[in-house]
């Protein structure tokens, strides 16, 4: 590998170049960044020579040296903001409440001028209106003033001159008689003849609507797809529960209705696919009792088995 050495003109600080350079060329000094020059000799030998400076126009060179700074301060202003989005939205904010408060200064002037031109608009109505006034009362002044006569003309004639005529005054108008005002009657007006009653009456109740009957042997075919009574509840539940399903209420014989152990009896099991009727012959299964439908009402009492005849039936 092929070293050379070379001083710099400029700060005399000794360089090494590696390799074979190219002539002609161009670095800066590493100590002083002075720009050097390769050369190449006619014998085929490298020396380093310092570049002179090109001279520069003097015509302007402060005011390019300016704008040249300005404009590299506005692109390096511009990179930082264009990577800093935090503050390129800090800088946006600014701006529009600097535009705010900029409008809210206008408004504040302009209030003062209006407020002025409404003054201004006031004052010139009301000389307007004086105005009018004057005019108006300016023509009653002058038809109160008497007529002036005539000049009298004297035309040349023949015959004997004309006798001047006389003016002749108006008749003094004589003021108009106050007008009376009537006496203020005071009008009352006539009491209607159908007056309604002071104490309001009470409204009638609405009677009552009918019992619907309803046909016991129909609702007990009503169909079930499935009951269910998982939990143990007293006799005396179910029985109100199906009362409620089939709108009627259950006559029951004297020895079922006083018989209290009877009535708390638990009951629970489920059924499918069944109708009233046979939901109700499986409840009273459960106790040894039946029923029976007369008059359309459900008769409840014990089994043949359990009867005895001194009970009776309730009716």
């Amino acid at each position: 590998m092929d070293v050379t050495t070379f001083q710099c003109p400029h700060c005399q600080a000794m360089l090494r170049m590696r390799r074979q350079q190219l002539a002609d060329t161009r670095f800066p000094c590493p100590d002083c960044d002075q720009p050097l020059q390769v050369t190449q000799t006619t014998e085929g030998e490298f020396s380093i020579s310092a570049i002179s400076a090109t001279p520069t126009r003097k015509d302007h060179s402060h005011l390019l040296r300016s704008a040249r700074v300005f404009g590299d301060s506005l692109h390096r202003y511009g990179r930082f903001l264009i990577t800093s989005p935090v503050l390129m939205s800090w800088l946006v904010a600014g701006t529009g409440a600097f535009l705010i408060l900029l409008l809210i200064l206008f408004d504040q002037s302009s209030s003062p001028q209006s407020s002025r031109n409404e003054t201004v608009a006031k004052v010139i109505e009301a000389s307007e209106t004086t105005l009018k006034k004057s005019v108006n009362t300016e023509p009653s002044k002058l038809d109160q003033r008497e007529p002036v006569p005539p000049a009298l003309a004297t035309p040349k004639q023949n015959g004997p001159a004309p006798q001047p005529e006389i003016p002749v005054r108006p008749e003094p108008i004589k003021p108009a008689a106050p007008v009376v005002q009537e006496e203020f009657q005071e009008l009352i007006a006539a009491k209607p003849e159908d007056t309604p009653p002071l104490n309001a009456r009470k409204p009638q109740l609405a009677q009552p609507l009918p019992a619907l009957e309803i046909d016991v042997n129909v609702a007990l075919q009503i169909p079930i797809v499935e009951f269910r009574q998982p939990t143990e509840v007293p006799l005396k539940q179910m029985m109100s529960q199906l009362e409620e399903m089939l709108g009627t209420e259950f006559q029951f014989a004297e020895n079922v209705k006083n018989d209290e152990r009877l009535m708390e009896t638990p009951i629970s099991f489920s059924l499918k696919k069944t109708t009233l009727s046979d939901l109700l012959k499986r409840v009273l299964s459960e106790v040894a009792l039946t029923f029976s439908v007369k008059s359309n009402k459900i008769y409840i009492q014990k089994t043949e088995a359990s009867f005895k005849p001194d009970q009776s039936v309730r009716n």
